[in-house]
């Protein structure tokens, strides 16, 4: 891809995926790992030097960002205590963090530059097997910077999207862990005695998965319960949220919007909305 590795915001040495033939050779071992596990990992795409600038321009935007702490069930809908103390969906799990929305991101970040750098779309289409890869078009929610300091967490839950793709920006000071069951539940199983166990506290099958700065992670989390844990000592922990989809104009529903962003619109808009159409893709949290 001709100019495609001027100015990359990724490590060209060692992830050269501007380059046709060597991206489908890179991208086999992780497409198989993400068809297995529903994890693929790619450490160090972004280099040192380029993950210390986006730190500094997170911390930069991070005050325009909304904080958000909610209540939901592992299924990420209301908890039912109906369904009975044996089902996981009538367990209540915290939620709260802080999003800073796509439209809040200059365009000459890095974290924008790699989200909309053409060759990473391509190759995290390679991982998932499919032929084209799409930008969310929700202004909002196409790339976020997800921060989380002390007190912060993400509970024990299902997303509602078929995968998410996370970049890891800074760890937390202590705390803040991303831990996975994966592949707990399937199609035909949810397996609630399994989930309920370990939501009881049951770590035999939790993995934990290491948080190193510039490591790209594309996630299946539909099927993988997960969650991270409360951030106890700062710095924030920071994550880029890049969403992409296999369908063209796919959105967020004005309900996520609300939630996540504290508004529907752009900033100078009025009293946000509280009803609109649903999505499909990330509608879960996102934030590995």
């Amino acid at each position: 891809m001709i100019g495609a590795e001027l100015d990359a915001p990724v490590d060209l040495d060692r992830y050269p995926i501007h380059d046709e033939a060597t991206a489908e050779a890179l991208a086999g071992p992780l497409a198989r790992a993400f068809a297995s596990r529903g994890v693929a990992e790619l450490p160090g795409l972004v280099p040192p030097q380029t993950v210390g600038r986006m730190v500094a321009e997170c911390e930069a935007i991070a005050g325009t960002g909304h904080h958000s702490e909610v209540t939901n069930s592992v299924y990420l809908d209301r908890p039912d205590p109906t369904l009975g103390d044996g089902d996981p969906g009538s367990v209540a799990v915290r939620s709260s963090l802080r999003a800073v929305a796509a439209d809040c991101i200059p365009t000459h970040h890095a974290l924008r530059r790699l989200y909309e750098w053409p060759p990473l779309r391509a190759f995290v289409g390679r991982i998932l097997g499919v032929e084209r890869l799409h930008p969310y078009a929700d202004p909002l929610g196409a790339l976020n910077v997800a921060e989380m300091g002390p007190g912060d967490e993400l509970g024990w839950h299902f997303d509602q999207s078929d995968f998410v793709t996370s970049l890891s920006i800074r760890p937390a000071g202590d705390g803040g862990e991303f831990e996975v069951v994966a592949g707990l539940r399937r199609p035909a199983d949810e397996r609630p005695d399994e989930v309920r166990a370990v939501l009881d506290g049951d770590t035999d099958r939790v993995e934990r998965l290491p948080f190193e700065s510039g490591t790209l992670l594309v996630f299946a989390g539909r099927h993988s319960l997960h969650r991270v844990t409360p951030v106890r000592v700062g710095p924030s922990r920071l994550v880029g949220l890049l969403a992409f989809d296999t369908r063209p104009d796919t959105d967020s529903s004005d309900r996520l919007k609300l939630v996540r962003y504290g508004r529907t619109g752009p900033r100078d808009t009025g009293p946000p909305a509280t009803t609109g159409r649903t999505s499909r893709g990330q509608e879960g949290d996102g934030a590995a």
